[in-house]
């Protein structure tokens, strides 16, 4: 199996094998396939994670709505993939070589991991993998839902690197012995699951001749953590063990609350504030600080019958949820823009794209993602979204039901 789909299993696995789980930055499809977009533009469906003021801003009728879905994305900006995957061929070219007695075919095949090795320092891949549910109710005078959500973040990077050859006590020798040893050049895979239940609360009032709306989501969140290390000369073999205890870690549980609001600018603007996790906290993972911050989005949406048109912008730069300091390249501030065409409520054509504007991230994790998805409307709603740039794809579906 080839490294790719075995990172992917193991997440898929740590988040189907756990209790519901979460983490504070958030997917769903409709968001997805729009960029990502979602404060100004979320529905009943979706405003427990979007922007809990939005569930007064639900579509003429809806007064119900149920959703379900799941996704993964799998983000490898710099091809971390496919250097390990190289590095372990450049291997099997090295035995065969001196299972042959090709000393020269050896010696080329040593080099080759070696240059490789010079490629890997500071690359990250990061899978993720989402599942939600959510029910929201509106009555005459405020909305509500409830929301479970269950995602899971992880990142995989190589420490421990050999030495590096003609540098004091690494001849050939011993770099060939480096190269091949289970102690050096080492995948450090690091996961969060946190377990997330909602509570969110809406009302909408008439301020100025404007209708203003504000949200509360109470919420409790149990977060775990699973670590793995695995020599990348084998690394896609014994991922097995990633079930056993000593590599799970529970940290706690703890209580925390989101705040949104929303403001109709004009019969078809409205802009959109969401502020997640007012409470923070932080734990200790073997010796590392994993922190549970605040962010902070602010969105507008402009919106007819025929077209949702809306940007989205991050307040705050948002570290990774991830203790070890070798994934702070993950972290995100992203711009997203958005677009959704309605035709007949039938079917909605969506299509988006998102700049991450953080600081110290690679070249390749500032490359535009372009996404794209489709809606329909078949007595329920079944929703399909993809997401894609170089050496990173995702996707997400869901289905539910709104009357």
């Amino acid at each position: 199996m080839k490294l790719t789909s075995k990172i992917l299993s193991v997440v898929a696995l740590s988040v189907f094998s756990q209790v519901v789980s979460a983490i504070p930055f958030t997917f769903e499809g409709r968001s997805l396939a729009m960029g990502g977009v979602s404060v100004a533009t979320a529905d009943l469906a979706t405003a427990a994670w979007a922007n809990p003021a939005m569930l007064t801003n639900q579509r003429p009728g809806d007064d119900f709505s149920l959703l379900i879905g799941v996704g993964a994305v799998l983000r490898d900006d710099d091809d971390l993939v496919t250097d390990i995957q190289d590095f372990q061929d450049a291997d099997d070219r090295r035995q065969a070589a001196k299972d042959l007695g090709d000393n020269l075919g050896e010696v080329s095949a040593i080099l080759d991991m070696g240059l490789i090795l010079k490629s890997l320092e500071e690359k990250i891949i990061a899978p993720e993998v989402t599942g939600v549910v959510a029910m929201g109710k509106a009555f005459d005078s405020f909305a509500m839902a409830i929301s479970l959500r269950g995602d899971v973040i992880a990142a995989g990077a190589v420490d421990t690197l050999s030495c590096k050859l003609g540098a004091p006590n690494c001849d050939i020798v011993e770099f060939e012995k480096q190269l091949t040893s289970d102690s050096y050049n080492i995948l450090n895979i690091e996961g969060v699951l946190a377990t997330e239940v909602g509570i969110s609360f809406a009302k909408d009032f008439q301020i100025l001749e404007k209708k203003v709306s504000i949200g509360i989501k109470p919420k409790i969140v149990d977060i775990q953590v699973f670590t793995l290390r695995e020599p990348i000369i084998n690394a896609s073999t014994g991922f097995e063990n990633l079930r056993e205890e000593d590599t799970q870690f529970h940290l706690g549980t703890f209580t925390t609350v989101d705040l949104g609001f929303a403001v109709d600018l004009s019969d078809p603007f409205r802009l959109g504030l969401n502020i997640r996790n007012l409470i923070t906290d932080d734990f200790d993972v073997l010796g590392q600080t994993l922190n549970f911050d605040t962010e902070a989005r602010i969105g507008l949406a402009y919106r007819n019958r025929l077209l949702t048109l809306a940007v989205d912008y991050d307040l705050l730069e948002n570290e990774p949820l991830l203790a070890n300091p070798s994934f702070d390249g993950l972290k995100t501030r992203y711009i997203a823009v958005g677009a959704e065409f309605n035709t007949f409520d039938f079917a909605q054509l969506r299509i988006g794209a998102s700049k991450n504007l953080a600081s110290g991230i690679s070249d390749g994790a500032k490359d535009t993602t372009l996404t794209a998805g489709i809606g329909f409307w078949l007595g329920f709603n079944l929703d399909v979204a993809a997401t894609f740039r170089d050496n990173s794809i995702g996707g997400f579906i869901q289905t539910g039901f709104r009357f």
